[in-house]
């Protein structure tokens, strides 16, 4: 299990990035902690959080004019698209494969993408005052 436990060391500098963060690496945790029976409404509860989340991202790039924004926005559309395939396959039953993207595919995104998209983002809007 890629395990993520919050810290200062996951902040990228932006209040409403960094408690978006906190807030899905908390529910990534309890997730993955979560018994079989409730785990399809922890799971339901990470995706809402994460198309929100997504979606707060986008704002505050239209809102400061975040130059690749469309290669950002990509990145968060084919995650929408691939959490949505893991929705219906956990619908579907399929528990094993849900809990495996909750323990390695979406930490390993999550670390990759604040590293590199997420702290570009929040730097470019520092740099225009926001």
């Amino acid at each position: 299990m890629t395990a993520l436990t919050w810290d200062d060391s996951l902040k990228v500098g932006n209040a409403v990035m960094d408690a978006d963060h906190q807030e899905f690496v908390e529910l990534l945790s309890a997730t993955a902690r979560a018994e079989d029976a409730e785990f399809p409404a922890f799971f339901a509860k990470i995706a809402t959080h994460l198309r929100e989340h997504l979606a707060r991202e986008e704002e505050l790039m239209r809102q400061h004019g975040f130059p690749p924004y469309p290669i950002h926005k990509h990145e968060h559309d084919r995650v929408r698209l691939e959490l949505e395939g893991i929705e219906k396959r956990l619908a579907a039953g399929n528990l094993a494969l849900a809990r495996g993207y909750v323990r390695e595919a979406l930490p390993d995104w999550f670390m990759a993408h604040k590293n590199t998209m997420d702290s570009a983002t929040a730097g470019w809007i520092r740099a225009q005052g926001g």
